[in-house]
């Protein structure tokens, strides 16, 4: 028996301690909702607990800002919705001024509502914002593929500097009435089922005037005329200039001298910044671009399927004689029946430089990758073929008595020396638009975002109903306008779905996440109950025994 250690309430002290601390560990579970309150309670499941709630947290976060991604969608939806009404009173107003049964005065009370529409559409594709990000803005109105970028003359750009305007068929057609006069294009042109007649031919001599596509495209020009020669957009030019037009889904059949942009004989012409595309298919000189040129080519290309029986074909040009072609190319196929003057790129080379250019032709045995043939005056740099295109063991160039030479190079090869500037390619301009960048994920991947092209451009050009003519002529330019503001609309329909489909997946995400957590987490309060009561009885039986314990060395006394 000892006075000075009283280990009966040395072992009651620690299970006093220890139901104690029992009992506050399930208070603070059960108060707090938690298992895990600190790191001590489980080291791993802590850090694990942490990284889940900061996951979490940034896909709440992901969820507000698809949230005002689809309230920004959502106002530039209202506002197209907006400028298509007043598009469509527009066109019901061309529609009625249309008919002969208005005076003067009535057409111009009728101008004055289509002005007053008019210059609401600028004010709401000028003005349209959320958040102070402009929406309508920085879309570079373009439809073509172009090597140059062009930026558009507006109409009132266009009047200035002496150009006749054109925006309907009928006005691209009226060109061969007057050869020697200056014209633009405001707006692409659909040819389909259209009878198109060349522009400058024997008949009506050569175009000798100007053509300025103005970064717009003419499509579906078609033209079946077997028996006849010199069948494309135009016939013959002399001293013309033709330059940013993109001709695209061309189909025309002829006999000889058959092209998608100069079908005959151009003389000192200068072609830039033209593209074309489609099929052609000829007895002889089928050429994508031109078939007998001198003068100069800059920034063209073709991408064309070339059906020909004999000789004097080339992908690009048939025969060039004299002048220069720089930074341009070739793509399509050609076949046929046998060889001929034929060539990837082009036909005949005479008395010319051809610089910065190349060939990716799919050929037949019969045809030479660049060219078939090039003089002794002629000189040629900087240019290639793809030797994998070709299925034959010919030189790039036939017959080369020219300064320079055409080297053979792989795809791979050629894609390099295109990516890296060297040669001709779609510019990168006319490719980008600034697309609104929506963070939908966690992290910096390119799967936790989605670039979407929320930008929008119109112009809207002026429409005259001084006349019941004019009026119905004004018809296709806001059918235009109407075309152009019923894709964009389409575009952003898409994007709200593509954007609710984001929000969608992360709600499961969250769903998920959340579910996690509060396995590794959360407190099982019918367990911590139970824990409760056990620790609290267990505390109130050591007090109770306490007392008993320190009791114990007082019966040393009994034996004094």
């Amino acid at each position: 028996m000892k006075i000075n250690t009283n280990l009966s309430s040395l072992i009651v002290q620690s299970n006093l301690k220890a139901s104690t601390n029992g009992l506050n560990t399930a208070i603070e579970r059960m108060s707090t909702g938690f298992k895990i309150n600190h790191a001590k309670d489980n080291a791993a499941n802590y850090s694990i607990n942490t990284k889940l709630s900061s996951k979490l947290s940034s896909y709440k976060i992901a969820q507000d800002n698809v949230y005002m991604g689809l309230d920004m969608v959502m106002t530039a939806m209202d506002s197209l919705d907006l400028i298509s009404s007043h598009l469509s009173r527009m066109r019901d107003l061309a529609e009625q001024a249309a008919n002969g049964t208005y005076g003067a005065s009535s057409l111009q009370s009728i101008q004055s509502e289509i002005n007053a529409r008019s210059d609401e559409i600028t004010r709401l594709v000028s003005n349209t914002e959320f958040n102070n990000v402009k929406l309508f803005d920085g879309e570079p109105e373009r439809t073509g593929d172009f090597i140059q970028a062009v930026r558009p003359l507006t109409e009132d750009e266009a009047i200035a500097q002496g150009y006749t305007i054109i925006t309907t068929a009928d006005e691209l057609q009226a060109m061969q009435y007057d050869l020697s006069g200056k014209y633009i294009l405001m707006n692409d042109i659909d040819l389909s089922g259209y009878e198109w007649t060349p522009v400058g031919n024997n008949d009506m001599g050569p175009f000798k005037g100007v053509f300025n596509g103005n970064g717009k495209v003419v499509k579906n020009l078609s033209i079946n005329r077997p028996s006849e020669t010199m069948q494309g957009f135009f016939g013959n030019a002399s001293n013309a200039i033709i330059k940013n037009v993109g001709l695209e889904n061309v189909d025309i059949i002829s006999n000889e001298s058959t092209a998608g942009l100069l079908a005959g004989t151009g003389s000192n012409a200068s072609i830039t910044n033209c593209y074309v595309t489609g099929k052609l298919k000829g007895y002889a000189s089928v050429s994508g671009l031109a078939s007998d040129l001198r003068g100069t080519v800059e920034a063209c290309y073709t991408n064309v399927s070339i059906s020909v029986s004999t000789g004097g074909n080339g992908g690009l040009i048939g025969t060039f004689r004299g002048g220069s072609i720089k930074n341009s190319y070739s793509e399509g196929n050609m076949y046929g029946m046998h060889s001929g003057m034929s060539g990837g790129f082009i036909g005949e080379i005479n008395n010319a430089v051809v610089e910065n250019c190349y060939s990716s032709v799919t050929s037949s045995s019969f045809y030479y990758g660049f060219a078939c043939e090039a003089d002794s005056d002629s000189t040629i740099l900087n240019s290639y073929v793809n030797n994998e295109k070709t299925s034959n063991t010919r030189p790039p160039v036939g017959y080369n008595n020219s300064t320079g030479t055409v080297a053979g190079v792989s795809t791979k090869e050629l894609n390099e020396m295109i990516s890296n500037g060297v040669l001709p390619k779609i510019a990168d301009s006319l490719l980008t638009y600034s697309p609104t960048e929506f963070q939908v994920g966690v992290d910096s991947s390119d799967s936790s975002r989605i670039s979407l092209n929320i930008s929008f451009a119109l112009t809207v050009p002026k429409i005259n109903l001084s006349t019941s003519d004019n009026a119905r002529k004004s018809l296709e330019k806001i059918d235009e306008l109407i075309k152009r503001v019923n894709t964009k609309q389409t575009e952003y329909g898409a994007a709200y779905n593509r954007l609710e489909s984001a929000l969608e997946t992360i709600g499961v995400s969250i769903d998920n996440l959340t579910s996690t957590q509060s396995t590794i987490r959360d407190s099982d309060i019918a367990e911590e109950s139970s824990a409760y009561i056990r620790n609290q009885i267990l505390q109130q039986a050591a007090a109770t025994l306490m007392s008993t314990a320190n009791q114990t060395p007082a019966i040393a006394l009994q034996l004094l």
